[in-house]
């Protein structure tokens, strides 16, 4: 029985935030409502971030933030922006599978960003680095990040910020 091997791309590392950089915030899977964002949205700015929320993570279709195509939109956007610097997804939830088959991930590749998240991210999260060989960081969500402890959070910005 001979077995297959697939390629394995070789690895495109995102590059670090900076101070006053710019990072965009979907919702790839499960909705969220804007007033449980803003204290974590907070956070991210205190922290001397800037924030670009997509035109659709408020939205709502049934259990999903809104319909495939917004959401995929979305996703795409933020890579296509020259001016955002890493992707944070503002929850989980479910839906994030059905938008695996459609996305760009040539779009992905040529535009290599930091993209955070977890729970049912985690299929976004592997198959674009499967596709793309993308770093990808499976870590805290927007929502309840300003209720993680402060170590978990210093974590986190240590991993994906300039030392700089």
């Amino acid at each position: 029985m001979t077995h297959s091997k697939t390629q394995r791309l070789p690895p495109i590392k995102p590059p670090r935030l900076m101070p006053g950089d710019l990072i965009g915030i979907i919702a790839p899977a499960g909705p969220v409502d804007e007033s449980e964002l803003q204290p974590d949205l907070e956070l991210l700015r205190s922290s001397g971030l800037r924030i670009h929320v997509a035109p659709h993570v408020y939205d709502r279709h049934d259990y999903l933030a809104g319909d495939d195509e917004a959401r995929l939109s979305d996703l795409h956007a933020m890579f296509q922006d020259r001016d955002i610097k890493a992707i944070f997804c503002a929850r989980g939830g479910y839906g994030t599978l059905r938008l695996l088959d459609e996305i760009d991930y040539d779009l992905i590749r040529e535009h290599p960003k930091i993209i955070v998240g977890y729970s049912d991210i985690t299929a976004l999260l592997m198959a674009i680095n499967k596709k793309t060989g993308l770093v990808t960081f499976h870590g805290p969500m927007v929502r309840g990040l300003s209720a993680l402890h402060d170590n978990i959070r210093a974590i986190l910005f240590r991993l994906i910020s300039s030392n700089q």
